[in-house]
């Protein structure tokens, strides 16, 4: 194992501990809307902090799985015992628990992988790739059917591989975990295909363990099932129902459509040039150099399927993410033990990895800290602040209205929702908190009420720097507190 070789290896795995905390902490929020709407509020409907109406048009069709939303009700109910019922703490822990999953992931596949690289330098590369790739703790932490998909698919994948002498009931574990990562997003149906092809193809593994591999998946599915009759409250399909809708009714066409060469052009764009280049590059050379490999055979149908769909999202090939540092390491190390190893000494080479490093450590500072989602401090503010009934007052946008439906799982019961024309229509109560939520400071009230500003999405320093006017086109809240003026 790569971790017992020394002191240095351990360390590598404390900081990857460390900065994997930070960015669980830290990145509150979501980074799409379907990691908290399709997980988290349809785990709200049976916690009993949302309603069937209030959930996206996906759970009327019935075509999500449930398997995630189980976990995360299964998580609340276990962490409520102890009294604590506070959503960020609670949201805290899945984060901390999508990012221990993808921790052993990585962990399997350097196992895996790591005795093949002979060259240090490249080992310790490899390393920092597989755990300090700039996205690569902000993904992590992401408790998405596309983050925890490719995860789980990757411990299968690992786990078949690291068995010194497979066994008949490895294909079976090994079906079942990867059946498992279907269950949690069904386009890795594409990547199992790609596995299950390579398996009778290249490995030539037999009636008998082809059929135990099929039936882990079986199994697992039969799981998924059991959790969606728990969750929807009668028997159904949702695989089914999910490519009835998306593809066979087109309804995911209505969200965008893209040309082929969307994925290619928006990793360029968003993996930041000109390191996003090494990335591209390395998949698409891996294919060419490795055509045998077990992950050419997995990825490729993968990418195949999503270059074809016309609705096209960057997030749809986060489950290649685990992947990438494989790709580039073997890559680098067959070109240059066809080269030498001694171009790794030259200045061009070495001045190219600082750069290299240098870029990626500033991004990966950046997320660390960010926050996935702004609004999130705002819901948090209401809520520590706010435990008792309180009339929030909105004249435009609802700050906890998101992607056409309500946000319920970070709102107190007690925090009603008011629309009003005016400030001047609101009218304040002394048995109840009365706040307002605006895009833009409260200037002038008339001598109705009191606003005392208790949240800001940013510093007031910053309007001291409106250059150009570019707070008038940024996104800002401000929420008030109303009070009756006092009569001397």
């Amino acid at each position: 194992m790569v971790i017992e070789q020394g002191n240095k290896n351990r360390r590598f795995y404390i900081l990857a501990g460390l900065v994997f905390l930070l960015t669980a902490w830290f990145s509150v929020g979501y980074n799409h809307f379907d990691e908290h709407f399709q997980v988290i509020e349809f785990a709200g409907l049976k916690l009993g902090l949302t309603e069937k109406a209030n959930l996206p048009w996906e759970y009327a069709c019935m075509m999500r799985p449930a398997f995630q939303p189980m976990v995360v009700y299964s998580v609340y109910k276990t962490i409520s015992v102890t009294g604590c019922t506070n959503p960020f703490y609670i949201a805290f822990i899945i984060r901390l628990l999508a990012a221990m999953l993808a921790f052993i992931s990585i962990h399997m596949i350097i196992r895996l992988y790591a005795p093949e690289i002979t060259n240090r330098k490249l080992l310790y590369t490899f390393l920092l790739l597989s755990f300090f790739i700039w996205f690569v703790p902000y993904n992590s932490v992401r408790f998405s059917s596309e983050t925890v998909a490719g995860r789980v698919f990757l411990i299968g994948l690992a786990w078949f591989f690291l068995r010194k002498r497979l066994k008949p009931v490895d294909y079976l574990i090994t079906g079942f975990i990867l059946g498992l990562a279907f269950i949690t997003r069904y386009q890795v149906a594409f990547m199992i295909l790609g596995f299950a092809a390579w398996l009778a193809v290249v490995r030539k593994s037999g009636f008998r363990n082809f059929t135990l591999f099929s039936s882990g998946i079986i199994a697992a599915t039969m799981l998924g099932i059991l959790i969606d009759r728990w969750f929807y409250g009668e028997w159904v399909l949702t695989s089914w129902n999910y490519f009835l809708q998306n593809i066979l009714l087109d309804k995911a066409a209505g969200f965008g459509v893209s040309p082929w060469w969307y994925y290619i052009e928006q990793t360029f764009i968003n993996a930041f040039p000109p390191l996003s280049l090494i990335y591209i590059m390395a998949v698409f050379l891996y294919f060419i150099f490795f055509p045998k490999d077990v992950m050419t055979w997995t990825i490729i149908p993968f990418l195949a399927i999503h270059f074809i769909i016309p609705h096209k999202e960057i997030r749809f090939l986060f489950p290649m993410i685990g992947f990438l540092p494989v790709m580039i390491i073997r890559t680098a190390d067959l070109l240059l033990k066809k080269n030498g190893y001694e171009q790794l000494k030259h200045r061009v080479t070495r001045i190219s990895f600082r750069i290299f490093w240098s870029l990626n450590f500033l991004m990966l500072l950046i997320l660390i800290f960010r926050p996935a989602d702004d609004q999130i401090s705002l819901y948090k503010k209401l809520w520590d602040n706010y435990p008792s009934p309180a009339n929030l007052y909105f004249t435009g946008d609802n700050p906890y209205h998101r992607a056409k439906v309500d946000i319920h799982y970070y709102k107190r019961n007690g925090l009603v929702f008011k629309q009003v024309d005016s400030l001047q229509r609101i009218k304040t109560s002394k048995d109840t908190i009365n706040l307002v939520v605006t895009s833009k400071p409260i200037l002038q009230t008339g001598k109705q009420f009191n606003p005392t500003l208790i949240y800001s999405t940013y510093p007031q320093w910053i309007n001291r720097f409106n250059f150009n006017h570019w707070m008038d086109r940024t996104s800002f809240w401000y929420v008030y507190e109303l009070k009756k003026p006092q009569v001397r």
